[in-house]
């Protein structure tokens, strides 16, 4: 008897500990990162990044921005600190093992731009779009002809937290800049109520149900003694 509590407090133990790593392992999260190579300068933020291997890295700030961190691949260096918005892809987003980069097209004398950065294995909402000083943001959205986010040029990355953030136009206007909200699910339509059928041979009266069930469980109890009776006697006989 000694053994088997022993066993049992050992599996009650061990059970527990399983329970705490489990819940210790599920709190650390993996960060979005990823290396890239470039093999022409491209603009991360109005910051021009020559040819090389790099480290891409979001540390999160709010809820409606993050801050996307360029280093070097053997992480000695940073090269910029960039503001990003998420990017509203929708539910239908691609989930891939890899990060996928979307670019604006390069201008005449200008390289290419990061538009939009996805971490591997997020889908939906799980990319980040590329905040823009003011002046470059009216550029790129005069080339592409679409809305750029823009944060006022003289804002130094100690107030990305707090920074306005804005809209850039085609036409160069400068609007407050507001997060899409995720369109709701369509309401399905209530189903018809369904129709009653007056049945004749259901309009009968219905006696209340007064009975119980005493009796029966009486009646087992019964049963039950004069079972015990019965195998007291035999085992006695067999004796």
């Amino acid at each position: 008897m000694k053994k088997l509590t022993s066993w049992l407090t050992v599996g009650l133990c061990a059970m527990l500990l399983g329970f705490g790593l489990t819940g210790t392992a599920n709190a650390v999260e993996t960060p979005e990162d990823a290396i890239f190579t470039l093999t022409e300068p491209l603009d991360v933020g109005g910051t021009i990044l020559q040819p090389g291997s790099y480290q891409i890295k979001v540390v999160p700030l709010h809820w409606n921005r993050d801050l996307l961190q360029v280093r070097s691949a053997d992480l000695s260096k940073l090269y910029v600190n960039v503001l990003t918005v998420p990017h509203q892809e929708g539910t239908q987003g691609v989930q891939v093992d890899w990060s996928r980069y979307v670019y604006y097209p390069a201008i005449a004398g200008q390289p290419r731009a990061l538009r939009t950065w996805f971490a591997a294995n997020t889908p939906g909402s799980g990319g980040h779009d590329i905040v823009y000083p003011t002046k470059r943001a009216m550029e790129l959205a005069a080339q592409v002809k679409e809305p750029v986010v823009a944060i006022p040029d003289e804002v130094k990355v100690a107030e990305y937290e707090t920074a306005p953030l804005v809209i850039v136009t085609p036409e160069k206007e400068v609007k407050p800049f507001e997060m899409a909200k995720a369109e709701a699910p369509p309401v399905p339509e209530p189903a018809p109520a369904p129709v009653v059928v007056a049945d004749s041979s259901l309009d009968q009266k219905i006696l209340p149900a007064t009975a119980s069930r005493v009796p029966m469980y009486a009646g087992l109890g019964l049963l039950s003694l004069l079972g015990a009776l019965g195998l007291g006697v035999l085992a006695r006989r067999v004796a």
